[in-house]
């Protein structure tokens, strides 16, 4: 049930948060933050997406590694799945 819960709130931020995108308060980019966020565990294609990212960004990186240990347990091992230099499933 969670896993659902997870893949529908998460789709349903990234959909908001692109459509909010262009005003002027960087609410967009935080919601599709979170919503990338929830999508991750159980979407490759957004684990892909976020290796990628974080391949491109070096501070998005360390700043996520930074913060690793307070992060809860479904975000830790997304974390370690999408670190750029760990290898492909």
């Amino acid at each position: 049930m969670l896993p659902i819960l997870h893949q529908i709130s998460g789709s349903l931020l990234v959909v908001t948060g692109l459509i909010v995108l262009p005003l002027p308060l960087p609410f967009g980019l935080i919601m599709l933050v979170i919503g990338l966020a929830l999508l991750a565990p159980y979407i490759p294609a957004v684990q892909r997406f976020v290796k990628f990212l974080r391949g491109k960004w070096p501070k998005f990186d360390h700043q996520l590694r930074h913060h690793h240990h307070r992060f809860p347990p479904v975000v830790k091992s997304t974390i370690d799945k999408t670190h750029p230099a760990a290898p492909a499933e």
